[in-house]
């Protein structure tokens, strides 16, 4: 997944392995790391800016997380 380096630098690093992955997870993952430039840690608060911000993030981490790790599904 992306990577948060310090807060203060409020920078956001994602692993170019995504580009495999569908469209609406990636979504997920840029919000996620997007919400952790508001919220550094996985609690209450985040989980609560998640659901603001992408109402089905919950499906969309239970879908990425049963995808393989080199996913591959081009449409053109």
């Amino acid at each position: 997944m992306g990577h948060l380096q310090r807060e203060e630098q409020k920078r956001i690093w994602l692993n170019l392995e995504l580009a495999k992955k569908p469209f609406h997870c990636i979504e997920y993952i840029v919000v996620h790391e997007m919400v952790h430039l508001l919220e550094r840690n996985h609690n209450d608060r985040f989980v609560a800016l998640m659901d603001h911000f992408l109402r089905e993030w919950k499906q969309l981490k239970q879908e990425l997380n049963r995808l393989p790790v080199s996913h591959r599904e081009w449409d053109y």
